[in-house]
């Protein structure tokens, strides 16, 4: 049984990508697996754990520390798998990302036409030699690394246009969710309706359009709804009266889904600001959603191609159509109900962490087999 080690970090990206899969192959019996966290694996134990193991995973790595870890791994005859869920260096500067991704110096203008500085080069821990230096490296591990999985066909076929030598090394490991953790809660009446949005501050690009969506749907409803936002983006506190609008901050990612099940949303929204960062984006807001039998409205983009609209939820290309179809849910509460149970049942057959592991760990059996021929 192949013996797998994944290196993780406490982000969320991590907590979806390596810690719900590791613990998922684990309880299935589908590997033997180790899961070290820099914040509290003791380093005797991190030292057992690679001797022992015969495939690392690692979440994200970037750095010329990471090729030189890749490449020490590699020469203690250990088979490297790395893991992408986005087109790293091509976020927008309004993403905190930026700092340490970003390799332009970025000036935006204001309503007024005034020009500001957004990034500059020495300014804030924002450092383009750095980051270039982060966005070679990262050349380096697709050359260097065994194999690599990625969320979307998109982001695949993005990776392999600008690094051809991935072709024949990379599959789709699609973002799933863990029904045993993600499930809805008995829906309460509640006395308007609920519309959610939930985000971190990579979506920062995306408050504007939010801010227009609900200003059109509260002329249109009045006080028959509510806008309730879950997240760490306050932008849009004091847009709207306090009846309006409901804040939740973002809470302990273990603890998370209940959060998300308590909000007790009638429907949810998934928008994007159109660009090539969001194209590689998958649709896992949307799979959270669908977890709780919550209907949503999507940006139409390559993100949610997995939607069919009107079936399992609803595409809407901009402001005026999201109005459009977030009212369609608001006026039908069967509706509702029909796209809510459509893709639940979607994500129950397509994007169940429990079904995904399966493939996940017969890519490393194949990547390892492969490798061990020479190693």
């Amino acid at each position: 049984m192949l013996k797998i080690f994944f290196s993780v970090n406490h982000s969320g990206c991590a907590w979806w990508r390596s810690r719900q899969p590791a613990e998922m192959i684990k309880k299935l019996g589908l590997a033997q697996v180790e899961i070290f966290s820099q914040y509290d694996t003791a380093r005797n134990d991190v030292g057992r754990m690679l001797a022992e193991c015969d495939l690392i995973v690692a979440q994200s790595p970037c750095g010329v520390t990471s090729v030189a870890l890749t490449r020490e791994y590699q020469e203690m005859g250990k088979v490297v798998i790395i893991d992408y869920d986005d087109l790293v260096y091509s976020c927008s500067p309004f993403n905190p990302a930026y700092r340490t991704l970003g390799i332009r110096n970025v000036n935006v203008k204001d309503v007024d036409g005034n020009d500001h500085t957004l990034w500059k080069d020495g300014e804030k821990g924002f450092s383009i030699k750095d980051n270039y230096g982060r966005y070679r490296s990262q050349e380096d591990l697709f050359k260097l690394a065994d194999g690599v999985t990625v969320t979307t066909e998109y982001l695949k076929d993005r990776f392999i246009e600008e690094n051809p030598i991935l072709k024949d090394k990379i599959t789709v490991i699609p973002n799933s969710i863990n029904f045993n953790l993600f499930y809805p809660f008995p829906k309460r009446k509640n006395d308007r309706i609920r519309i959610g949005w939930t985000a971190s501050s990579s979506h920062l690009n995306e408050v504007w359009m939010v801010r227009d969506i609900f200003r059109k749907l509260f002329e249109k409803y009045g006080n028959k709804i509510v806008f309730v936002q879950m997240g760490d983006i306050q932008e849009l506190n004091g847009v709207f009266t306090p009846e309006q609008f409901e804040y939740h901050r973002f809470i302990d990612i273990t603890v998370y889904p209940l959060k998300f099940a308590s909000l007790n949303l009638d429907i949810g929204i998934c928008p994007l600001v159109d660009d090539e960062f969001n194209r590689c984006k998958s649709a896992l807001k949307w799979s959270e959603y669908a977890s709780m039998k919550v209907p949503a409205v999507c940006s139409d983009l390559p993100s949610y191609n997995c939607v069919e609209d009107g079936k399992t939820g609803f595409l809407a290309k901009d402001v005026d159509e999201f109005v459009d179809k977030i009212s369609r849910l608001v006026d039908d509460e069967v509706l509702r109900r029909e796209i809510a149970e459509n893709a639940y049942q979607k994500n129950f057959a397509d994007f169940n962490l429990e079904k995904n592991v399966v493939n996940m760990v017969k890519f490393y059996e194949d990547t390892y087999n492969r490798v061990g021929e020479y190693r």
